[in-house]
């Protein structure tokens, strides 16, 4: 444990320095591109915690997981690894490229003499180069040098030369909020370097798709690729900032980890984001409460992608007709006629979808032992249109060759002004699995309202589709672009109660004896002229994490 935690310093050292160098070596490259703004912000700023943060958040993280030992162990064995470093103040780096390109680390310091003297102990003796620099000989130099409580070090002697007084200012206050958090100030990187990677990123696509055997996949990685690489383009010239961090909350019991992205303001970016953060959804009822799995999303299309997907779905229209005319099950020239205006009806409603210029439903799941019940739908531009397709297609499925006794019943119920219609399936006997968990019908409901399509399952699939049209009349006006909750505890109830599984039986126990605390959720916001996301996951989770891998060690060493 010793050998692993003195490698584990030494790794956190060096690669916030390798970091730096690889940077400031790559920047190099093009001295040409020097920016002159005396106020500009780091291209580059890396923020870690403060030490005493960071193995507080250690301890906790290894608790929950089930391994505290290992965590107490970290925590002595690291102190003689962290004297002379200040533990209450944070560390970090940054990179800039005014008035020419420069990469330094830092790290809070309350003994300087100490930290030297560790660091001759682990990797080798220091050189005093005058002016209060020191010089490390490793596979590239390193240069120290203490300034006002703080040790700043670098690849390049010239980087020591103006270093700030509180790089802690730098940080911006991420340490608070985050362990570990980097941020990118893009317009700080100069414009020939940008152009520089996004031309590395064009030619490797343009290789990839020169590769392609298959003309359609070929044409249809041109399409979407062009436009991806078309929107890295304007983003690297719209941004402002890209700021990835990951957080641990000991008194919320989560861990977390956040991506946020701005633009510069006035730009065609910063209305997108808007527009894409401020639509009102008119389907925010998907997020049911205490369901195992849910999801929600509003997104805007913009004009120049409804073009574009137009053609696209031009190209599905006619693919799908062709293989109307080699379908089998259809018995006559009259069946594939109406199968073919039916699709293409269909595929009206779905263009006109597109090009109202707005995606926005979800999707909600419920599970108990032995029993599913799922529900999805969203936005369309004509529901009843959708309806009258569907009771022509149900009146040619009657005329194929294998009727398995389905049984349809339109307008069984209005609710919210959605018509709802019932599918009854019978299940095979063969299909024990699957009677097990639906019985011996399958029960399918379609929702069609002015604006809407619904598509449920399950026995008491009716039941809550109305409460998802309930709850999304009463929360009309939600904005949140996208909201994902996953629990672990009715899914793993789930899969015990038809799976023999041991380790799953015991992990549904164990989430039994939880803290409530069972979410994965991923979730967005807007924020001033940008969006944030956070991908957060609690506690329970973790210490599932945990004994699932004792769990599965201990299995695997059983020899019986």
């Amino acid at each position: 444990m010793k050998n692993f935690v003195s490698h584990l310093f030494k790794c956190t050292l060096g690669f916030s320095l390798v970091v730096v160098s690889v940077v400031t070596a790559v920047t190099a490259t093009a001295p040409s591109v020097a920016v002159a703004q005396d106020a500009q912000k780091p291209a580059v700023v890396i923020s870690l915690a403060s030490i005493e943060q960071l193995m507080g958040n250690v301890g906790y993280l290894t608790q929950v997981a089930g391994s505290p030992e290992v965590g107490a162990i970290i925590t002595i064995m690291s102190g003689q690894y962290i004297e002379g470093l200040n533990t209450k103040q944070p560390a970090g780096g940054y990179v800039t490229f005014a008035p020419q390109p420069s990469a330094v680390v830092f790290l809070p310091v309350s003994d300087f003499d100490m930290v030297t003297t560790k660091i001759e102990e682990m990797v080798g003796e220091l050189e005093d180069v005058g002016d209060g620099v020191k010089k490390l000989a490793l596979q590239r130099e390193i240069f120290l040098k203490e300034k006002d409580g703080w040790i700043f070090a670098s690849d390049q002697r010239a980087n020591l030369d103006n270093v700030p007084a509180d790089p802690k200012l730098m940080l911006e206050g991420l340490y608070e909020t985050y362990d570990v958090a980097i941020r990118a100030n893009v317009q700080s990187v100069p414009a020939e370097l940008r152009q520089m990677f996004l031309s590395e990123i064009k030619e490797g696509f343009e290789r990839t798709v020169a590769s392609e055997d298959d003309d359609d996949k070929r044409r249809a990685q041109q399409e979407v690729g062009g436009r991806v690489i078309g929107r890295i383009g304007r983003f690297a010239d719209e941004a402002d900032q890209l700021t990835v961090g990951w957080g641990t909350s000991s008194n919320e019991g989560k861990t977390f980890i956040d991506f946020s992205a701005t633009a510069l303001a006035g730009t065609n970016l910063a209305k997108e984001i808007e527009s894409a953060v401020t639509i009102k959804s008119e389907f925010a009822g998907f997020l049911v409460p205490g369901a195992a799995a849910t999801v929600h999303f509003t997104a805007p299309v913009l004009k120049e992608d409804v073009e574009k997907t137009v053609l696209m779905l031009n190209a599905a229209r006619e693919k799908a007709l062709e293989e109307i005319d080699k379908d089998d099950d259809l018995p006559n020239d009259e069946a594939r006629a109406a199968a073919k205006d039916i699709v293409g009806s269909l595929m009206d409603v779905l263009q006109q979808t597109i090009e109202a210029g707005k995606l926005n439903g979800g999707a909600t799941l419920l599970l108990e032992p032995q029993n599913i019940n799922f529900v999805a739908g969203g936005f369309i531009a004509d529901g009843k249109s959708v309806e009258k397709d569907l009771k022509r297609l149900v009146k040619l499925a009657k005329q194929a060759k294998d009727n398995p006794g389905v049984e349809v019943k339109f307008d069984a119920e209005t609710h919210g002004g959605v018509s709802l219609h019932t599918i009854v399936v019978p299940i095979p006997q063969r299909e024990e699995e699957a009677r097990k968990i639906l019985g011996d019908k399958m029960i399918t409901v379609v929702g069609t309202g002015a604006k809407s399509v619904y598509f449920a399952f399950g026995t008491d699939s009716v039941e809550l589709l109305k409460q998802v049209i309930d709850g999304s009349a009463a929360a009309k006006g939600e904005t949140s672009p996208m909201t994902v909750n996953i629990a672990l505890g009715p899914i793993l109830n789930f899969a015990a109660s038809i799976d023999d599984d041991p380790v799953v039986a015991g992990l549904a126990e164990a989430m039994k004896n939880g803290q409530g605390k069972d979410q994965i959720a991923i979730s967005s916001k807007g924020i001033p002229r940008g969006i944030a996301y956070r991908v957060e996951v609690e506690e329970d989770v973790l210490q599932l994490i945990g004994q699932a891998a004792k769990m599965r060690g201990a299995q695997d060493r059983d020899p019986f």
